[in-house]
């Protein structure tokens, strides 16, 4: 009960994203490893906002280590616009060390029923640029139970009790 397809990493991969992204009615739940604040970052920034003003929830997940560069201001856009933000932390954290947790997931779900499945991170080295080709990498776009289980993966890691966990997927009446 599954619709599969093999995407290829770059402009390929990007545009998928963005029409997923502007398909959603209900919910995104978007976590990655490396989200760049560059052009490629921006322009899936805009369409998760606009996400959010079509009345869609939207969730992101991103590693504390490899996107924790990302400005005080870029992140203060998500929270202002209505986006539930926040970094999977490790379980110690200093000026000169990281210690624990790593978040590595490349994972995008719209409504619980279309999800795609990367080893591409949100960042022109990852997108096909002037003069500059994408990094090579894949992904696996599904459609159908295969993405409710991710989604559910998605919003177990969001959270850290069940009854909340309970409370996100009933809110989504799935």
């Amino acid at each position: 009960h599954n619709r599969v397809s093999l995407i290829r990493g770059g402009v390929e991969y990007f545009t998928a994203m963005k029409d997923i992204i502007r398909q959603a009615v209900r919910s995104i739940q978007l976590q990655t490893y490396i989200y760049e604040e560059d052009e490629t970052g921006e322009e899936i920034a805009l369409e998760l906002i606009n996400a959010v003003s079509r009345g869609v929830l939207v969730y992101i997940l991103l590693d504390g280590y490899a996107s924790g560069k990302l400005s005080d201001s870029f992140i203060r856009r998500f929270k202002d616009a209505g986006i539930h933000f926040r970094f999977f932390e490790p379980v110690l954290r200093g000026n000169s060390f990281y210690f624990g947790r790593r978040l590595h997931h490349k994972v995008l779900v719209a409504d619980a029923q279309i999800a795609l499945v990367a080893g591409v991170n949100i960042s022109n080295k990852y997108n096909d640029m002037p003069g500059e080709p994408a990094w090579l990498d894949w992904a696996i776009q599904v459609e159908g139970a295969s993405a409710t289980e991710l989604y559910k993966i998605c919003v177990s890691l969001w959270v850290k009790f069940t009854a909340e966990v309970n409370r996100i997927i009933s809110a989504e009446k799935l």
